[in-house]
């Protein structure tokens, strides 16, 4: 079993989409089925794991999704790039692990999690 992909509802496609490629470095935008509404789909390597699509009608709420988290990220070059974009975080840790987190919101209420390892290993 894997994690196969998560689905995002945005009224701003375009802006969800330029956000989400601007604070994670490795998606791209690619190939999407011909569906009869619009969306992106972003990918990781071959794996196409954020599904997007308009917030239309029959499409739902917001749904429950709190934020979506990746990583491994190295945390002083991701906050430096973060930074450099103005894109504006708050930080926080997993207790125990050596975990950082750096907290980004972006529109639609996208939240994500970057997960950044103590490198001191």
């Amino acid at each position: 079993m894997r994690l196969d992909h998560v689905n995002i509802h945005a009224d701003n496609l375009e802006a969800a989409r330029d956000f989400l490629l601007a604070v994670l470095p490795d998606l791209r935008q690619g190939v999407r089925p011909p569906f009869d509404f619009p969306g992106y789909w972003l990918y990781l390597g071959e794996q196409p794991v954020i599904h997007m699509q308009n917030r239309g009608a029959g499409m739902g709420g917001r749904g429950w999704i709190d934020h979506l988290a990746f990583g491994p990220f190295d945390f002083d070059s991701t906050k430096a790039r973060l930074d450099g974009a103005g894109i504006s975080y708050t930080l926080a840790g997993i207790p125990g692990t050596g975990i950082r987190q750096i907290f980004v919101s972006g529109p639609a209420g996208i939240r994500l999690e970057l997960q950044c390892p103590d490198q001191s290993d």
